[in-house]
């Protein structure tokens, strides 16, 4: 009897030992793709990030711009710049500055004011960034250091925003009225983000926490 025992503890040890040695050889294989998949998924995003923060800081930096004038059209950079007030910052006065590329280097800059119309409704100023779709109506003061002008412009596109910060994504278009009789009228479009401030010199009653 006890033979018999003895017998039947060593055979469930050697079917113990077997499949602990099948399991470890199904297992590391597995173990190796996980970490195959791992590195290879890291990888990829330590080389993806620093393009996407270089494609972002030059999308930022550098506006595409395209004006018509004298029925031509050039292509140029533009960057704009602005200071809101109220609640969200949505009354602003903006200060932008263009490089026309076309024939003779040309710089225009421009001051305007513009009120931004906020398409979601019932946001409160926050210490949190908000995010909504603006269309952004607005006019202003054009020189081109040679001649001046004024203009009427629309905007839309989708800010971040809170009491104190703006990161507006859009596109514009605008017409330039000249008041030189020797220089054309011209229209622009253009696309990019604008970055401002909001209410530097007071502090907006926060109402609500997001």
């Amino acid at each position: 009897m006890y033979s018999k025992y003895k017998k039947i503890f060593l055979i469930s040890c050697a079917v113990i030992v077997l499949c602990s040695n099948s399991y470890s050889q199904f297992k590391e294989p597995y173990r190796n793709h996980l970490n195959y998949l791992k590195y290879h998924l890291e990888s990829t995003s330590s080389s993806f990030l620093p393009v996407s923060i270089l494609a972002g800081s030059i999308f930022y930096l550098i506006n595409p711009e395209i004006m018509y004038e004298s029925r031509r059209l050039y292509a140029g950079i533009t960057k704009e710049f602005s200071i809101g007030f109220g609640k969200l910052g949505e009354h602003r006065f903006a200060a932008e500055y263009s490089l026309i590329l076309g024939g003779n280097i040309r710089n225009h800059l421009r001051f305007s004011y513009k009120y931004d119309i906020l398409l979601k409704k019932d946001i409160q100023p926050s210490h949190m960034i908000q995010g909504t779709s603006v269309i952004s109506l607005g006019a202003g003061y054009f020189t081109d250091f040679g001649g001046k002008g004024v203009f009427p412009e629309i905007t839309y596109g989708y800010s971040l925003r809170n009491h104190k910060l703006l990161i507006y994504p859009h596109i514009k278009l605008r017409h330039t009225f000249i008041f030189n009789k020797d220089k054309p009228d011209n229209t622009d479009f253009s696309f990019g983000i604008i970055f401002g401030i909001a209410n530097p010199f007071i502090d907006v009653n926060i109402s609500r926490e997001h």
